[in-house]
């Protein structure tokens, strides 16, 4: 405890009662800093884990990985898709139109690890968001975090 009161055994009654309500709203007030320190490690330690995760699933390292599904980083249930001058998820709206560009599942694979890693390498543990948006005429796939301010073109 901070403090206690160690005054006189002749203090009046009311004084004992505040003396016991301040020491009480004390160890209330440990108490919840105490749990809301070991929420935020545990948050923590989740937000590691699920980076960590989803680099090893994006990391091209591993055998087979050009012709493992693609998942899609907007819904993070679909599967990718090329289709023409097309990748689409299987289960949201994400379509990029690729036009006249060089863009196909592997190299949007690739940029996609890129990113992540980028991400990671920056010291930011919280898992980033991925969106499409319409900027300049332009439709293209981006990474944004909230926590560390990253804003980057994806594809």
């Amino acid at each position: 405890m901070i403090w206690e009161y160690e005054g006189p055994q002749e203090a009046m009654p009311a004084e004992f009662e505040s003396e016991d309500i301040l020491l009480e709203m004390e160890r209330l007030l440990y108490e919840d800093l105490r749990e809301e320190m070991i929420r935020k490690e545990a948050l923590d330690e989740e937000d590691a884990y699920l980076a960590q995760a989803v680099f090893e699933h994006m990391q091209l390292k591993g055998e087979g990985a050009e012709n493992a599904k693609l998942w899609c980083p907007v819904c993070k249930q679909g599967e990718l898709r090329e289709t023409h001058n097309l990748i689409h998820c299987t289960l949201c709206k994400m379509r990029l139109d690729l036009e006249e560009d060089k863009v196909n599942l592997d190299f949007l694979r690739e940029r996609l690890a890129n990113v992540h890693m980028e991400h990671l390498d920056r010291g930011c543990t919280l898992s980033p968001k991925f969106c499409l948006h319409d900027m300049f005429g332009l439709n293209a796939l981006y990474i944004r975090c909230d926590e560390c301010s990253t804003f980057e073109v994806v594809v």
